[in-house]
């Protein structure tokens, strides 16, 4: 009868058992080379949107540039800390011999809600002598008064100054004038846009007020400004929540190219980023 079981392996137990811990180190090995790095996502440049903005190594602008749509996205800040500025956007109510009209008085300058009774009316500016824009729904026939009052802190005026109603509604510009001292930086400022429906002053006035904070851009926005043309400036102040630069920007570059419409998207797309899209639509006047 032939023998059923073959010879076994005469390889010794010490060599095979060498063989087996060589090839567990070299994938474990292989294992560790493969494996990503572990990163923290609260100090990582490139999940962390703040540090792209401040972090020193950027030698160019590191905004994207977008498509030839005239597209904006505006990075609402965050409300700084303290009272709570209040305000109002859009003058409402009937004060006497004050139309009824449609779109009413209002202030272009974004909104932040707390609740639903609680809005706050503000922006942010780094301009020394920053400048204000408005819908104004009455025209230089009402002979309304209207002025413009700009606060310190301390509810004390820093500037008043009588505005002329235009010919036809439309939106107006408001400038800080070069005799005045320039806003400090970290402080508030308080404005008001009123609308008296009586030659005397009167009447309870329509009114549109809010808060505006001037603040230190960034260096790195700051060099991006230094490189950029004027569309994309409106976008760099706008993506660091300028919001006061970024409306002036593009809307001295509308009133210098009116018809065109790439300037009137980025200006409605800007506008709507805030839900003002119907007023967008109305007419630079001054």
């Amino acid at each position: 009868m032939k023998n059923i079981f073959k010879k076994q392996n005469t390889t010794p137990n010490s060599i095979l058992l060498t063989t087996i811990i060589c090839c567990s180190l070299l994938t474990q090995t292989t294992e560790l080379q493969a494996k990503p790095a572990t990163t923290n996502p609260t100090t990582n440049p490139t999940t962390n949107p703040t540090n792209n903005w401040t972090n020193p190594t950027y030698k160019k602008p590191i905004f994207k540039k977008a498509a030839n749509t005239g597209q904006i996205k505006f990075i609402r800040p965050i409300l700084p800390l303290g009272n709570a500025p209040g305000g109002r956007r859009i003058g409402g109510g009937r004060r006497d011999n004050c139309p009824d009209v449609n779109p009413k008085l209002t202030a272009l300058v974004p909104v932040t809600e707390e609740t639903e009774n609680i809005k706050n009316v503000w922006g942010l500016t780094s301009a020394e002598r920053p400048t204000f824009w408005f819908y104004l729904p009455y025209t230089k026939s009402s002979k309304y008064p209207t002025e413009f009052v700009l606060q310190d802190s301390n509810g004390e005026s820093i500037h008043q100054a009588e505005i002329s109603l235009p010919e036809k509604p439309g939106i107006i510009s408001i400038s800080i004038p070069n005799n005045i001292a320039p806003l400090a930086i970290g402080k508030q400022y308080r404005w008001f846009l009123k609308v008296y429906c009586s030659e005397q002053k009167k009447s309870l006035p329509i009114y549109v007020e809010g808060v505006i904070n001037r603040v230190n851009l960034n260096a790195i926005a700051t060099q991006q400004l230094r490189m950029a043309t004027p569309q994309q400036q409106t976008n760099i102040y706008a993506q660091n929540g300028m919001w006061f630069q970024a409306l002036t920007t593009i809307g001295e570059l509308r009133r210098k190219n009116p018809q065109d419409t790439t300037l009137k998207a980025t200006w409605n797309s800007l506008l709507t980023e805030i839900d003002l899209i119907e007023i967008a639509e109305k007419p630079l006047i001054y």
